[in-house]
């Protein structure tokens, strides 16, 4: 055996006796457990102070098809809506609002964040006996939180004429239950709700534009 290789298991001898009396053990149903398994509070229970925010952010959303999310978007209707496409959508509802069955559109993440912007729709109803619907907006993020604690809303004309609606987005990105902050800079989801939790809604409503706009300075 060469010497360098004596002097070498020499030395590792020394280090591993010396270090013999100071190495630490571990109860593996505990440090392992926690370090490894560990699952985290339920949502309900978890802190607000204790939610990491992401550094992540999407495409800045008045870039993503200069803000047209009727182009953008994939567009779908929940059970007991029809949708037609084309240039105008065309939603028939029959008794809808009461179970709070939405209609919407997904896309890549988008940050709302970066500038200050709205939702515009142009649009116009058809309700049943004159009847009048009320849109509600709600955005969901990429983790599938929900900005449903405040949704803002626009009651739809009936009309022959198109009219255009605003959805102003000032504080609206927060969960209602279980409490939890919404990332407005990953929204992935757009739904609208007819009437949620009120009388049913008959009839059509016709969306000609749904875009993003950037809110005027002296807004």
């Amino acid at each position: 055996m060469q010497k360098g290789t004596i002097y070498l298991a020499i030395i590792s001898a020394c280090i591993l006796c010396s270090c013999a009396g100071t190495m630490q053990t571990y109860d593996l149903n505990e440090e392992y457990a926690k370090s490894l398994h560990f699952e985290g509070a339920a949502a309900g229970e978890a802190k607000k102070a204790e939610e990491e925010k992401s550094d992540l952010v999407g495409v800045p959303a008045l870039s993503f098809y200069g803000g047209d999310l009727k182009r953008g978007g994939i567009w779908w209707a929940g059970k007991g809506i029809s949708l037609e496409k084309g240039d105008v959508f065309l939603y028939d509802f029959e008794n809808v609002g009461p179970d709070s069955i939405p209609f919407g559109a997904t896309f890549p993440p988008l940050d709302f964040a970066k500038n200050k912007v709205r939702i515009k729709i142009t649009a116009r109803a058809e309700g049943k006996e004159g009847d009048l619907p009320t849109i509600f907006l709600q955005l969901d993020d990429v983790s599938g939180y929900k900005a449903d604690a405040k949704r803002p809303s626009q009651k739809i004309e009936n009309s022959e004429d198109f009219k255009e609606y605003y959805f102003e987005l000032n504080d609206i990105f927060v969960q209602k239950s279980p409490k939890h902050a919404v990332n407005s800079s990953m929204i992935n989801s757009l739904k609208f709700f007819i009437n949620p939790g009120l009388t049913g809604y008959t009839g059509k409503i016709h969306i000609k534009e749904i875009k993003i706009i950037a809110v005027a300075a002296d807004k």
